[in-house]
């Protein structure tokens, strides 16, 4: 979640279609190898209902701004669920942070085709004037019935479509249009994926109902047509019945993933209502056969959902820990073109516990065929030594206007939060895995860069090995924030991120991925940044903190050999009183 809300209404009910699922089939396992041990069953997929996607839409997204209120109410907004805090360079020893080698330059790329993407004040138009910072967001391509080539990107609360020129094919819409929901739904951390096997759209958001329940939805379309009919289902992640924890609880930063039989959403569990305790339970995982969503979204019998909920593992975390339990477990996606592991779903953990480390924990999901017949994969993991990485300092940003930072007489925000050393999105083909996370670099002052790596995975009759095939880093004289490597089949693509610093305004920065070389190059901004990041969680006087939060996670799809990457940055479009930020999709020059 990792984000603050004003809005004129926060919490929601959930529905009454969604009904607690409960769990069966109770097994407890552990892995030597990384010391996992979890817990699976069995619960089950709830139908709440079907959407028109384009009928959903606004008449168009002006007319949605130019309805916008000028001003919102205050509302207690809910609270950030971010474990750990953020903390200052100050907090990273010399010892903890990372080599880093020479600095890259940075350069503009003046061949880049983009166009600006959601922005805060559009977001808000769409929900009820709610302002929303962090953006969260998602990115996905594919085919279309009547526009050919597609990005789609989904954003907090809000969704569009854009042809690759960037025009708008489908206004800014609600994602609780999306989801079935009412206006008033709590929902965050949206995801999307095209699955060029099954041919359909996968977009998730989870809900919470404070204090009550929290339900994971995803809308997986009738055809190829992301513009055209979804079926919605959801389960329930309220866990109400869990021993070790303090619930009902929530799904936070829910990430997605698939293979060739299931689709995959890794969620880390805190209690709702113990905010002070910050009670986290470990990290959940929900694992569905993508075959039959597909014919559930045909009005076909509901899959089960085969759940995993994993309580320790070998960085020392286990439940009830000092350090809480395994958090943040990635799952892969495989690219269009790209191939699959055999029968094999992977997820990646950095130990993100701790300031400092040099081990990366892979999981592997065997036997996921089972999946289509209502099975449950076993689960496996092993530890690897891996390349160092460090907690990520505040980013700076280059000085300029604060308007919003004015009227409460802030002369700076004190930076931009990078958040944590956690591995993001996961991308697996050609037999290789391929990640990246924010790390501090260099010393005695580090600044915010980039760790990436390239594992190969294998399984076998004695469990599960891993290599590193390729490691480094990315640094700058700016600070990079919230990488994510997009590659096509081959393992040839991009890291994308955001770009910020003393020469910077934040701006979407990206670099060339190589599979066997990785980041090579120069660092390429795709359009600057017009103003310092100047939203409302920068300042103490809305929400306690004077550091500024940024987007969770950057993205990026490829369809049909052409790329779509997508990062925050500061827009030169016009802000609302509470927000400036806004996205940009790009395809990069040379594709």
């Amino acid at each position: 979640m990792r984000r603050l809300l004003f809005s004129l209404a926060l919490i929601a009910a959930v529905p009454a279609a969604i009904t607690a699922a409960s769990p069966s089939a109770l097994a407890s396992s552990s892995n030597p190898s990384a010391n996992v041990t979890y817990t699976s069953s069995t619960v089950a997929l709830q139908k709440v209902g079907t959407v028109n996607l384009s009928a959903a839409a606004p008449v168009s997204a002006a007319a949605a701004l130019a309805g916008a209120p000028t001003a919102v109410r205050f509302g207690a907004p809910p609270v950030d669920f971010a474990k750990g805090g953020f903390a200052g360079a100050s907090t990273i020893s010399t010892a903890g942070a990372v080599a880093s080698g020479n600095a890259i330059s940075v350069q503009r790329d003046k061949q880049a085709t983009g166009f600006e993407g959601i922005s805060g004040p559009q977001q808000a138009a769409v929900n009820n004037g709610g302002d929303l910072e962090p953006p969260d967001q998602g990115t996905c391509a594919g085919p279309s019935d009547s526009h050919g080539t597609v990005t789609v990107e989904i954003v907090n609360n809000a969704l569009s479509g854009y042809t690759p020129s960037g025009k708008q094919v489908l206004p800014v819409t609600p994602t609780f249009a999306l989801f079935d929901q009412s206006s008033t739904t709590f929902l965050s951390d949206p995801r999307c994926y095209f699955d060029a096997q099954t041919q359909r759209w996968f977009f998730t958001e989870l809900a919470i109902n404070t204090g009550t329940s929290s339900t994971e939805y995803l809308a997986v379309s009738v055809n190829d047509n992301p513009f055209g009919n979804y079926t919605v289902f959801s389960i329930d992640t309220t866990d109400a019945a869990n021993p070790i924890g303090d619930c009902p609880c929530f799904g936070d930063y829910d990430q997605i993933g698939a293979d060739a039989n299931g689709f995959y959403i890794a969620t880390n569990e805190f209690s709702i209502q113990n905010v002070t305790g910050a009670v986290y339970n470990g990290s959940v995982v929900y694992a569905i056969s993508k075959w039959r969503l597909a014919t559930a979204a045909d009005r076909g019998p509901l899959p089960s959902v085969a759940r995993y909920q994993i309580t320790a593992d070998s960085f020392g975390t286990s439940v009830g820990g000092a350090n809480n339990g395994p958090y943040h477990v990635s799952p892969a996606s495989t690219p269009p073109d790209g191939s699959y592991a055999n029968n094999t779903e992977y997820f990646v953990e950095s130990n993100s516990d701790l300031f400092s480390d040099n081990h990366l924990i892979v999981y592997a999901l065997t036997g996921t065929d089972a999946l289509n017949h209502g099975g449950v994969p076993s689960l496996q993991a092993t530890e690897i030594v891996s390349e160092g990485y460090a907690f990520p300092p505040n980013a700076t940003q280059k000085n300029g206007p604060l308007p919003l930072g004015a009227t409460v007489g802030a002369t700076s925000p004190s930076g931009i939060a990078a958040d944590f050393n956690a591995v993001q999105q996961v991308t697996y083909t050609n037999g290789q895995l391929y990640g990246a996370m924010d790390t501090g670099v260099g010393s005695p002052t580090p600044t915010d860069g980039i760790a990436w790596f390239n594992l190969n995975p294998s399984t076998h009759s004695h469990g599960l090995s891993v290599q590193v095939s390729g490691q480094g880093y990315v640094n700058s004289s700016q600070n990079l924030l919230y990488p994510d490597v997009v590659v096509n089949g081959s393992g040839q693509g991009y890291v994308v991120f955001s770009v910020s610093g003393p020469a910077e305004y934040p701006s979407p920065g990206y670099i060339a991925f190589d599979p066997r070389s990785g980041p090579t190059g120069n660092i390429r901004l795709a359009t600057v940044g017009s103003a310092p990041e100047d939203g409302f969680t920068c300042y103490p006087e809305f929400i306690g903190s004077s550091t500024c939060r940024w987007g969770d996670y950057s993205g990026g799809a490829e369809w049909n050999g052409q790329f779509f990457l997508m990062a925050e940055y500061i827009p030169p479009s016009a802000r609302d009183y509470y927000t400036n930020w806004g996205t940009f999709v790009w395809t990069p020059s040379g594709h």
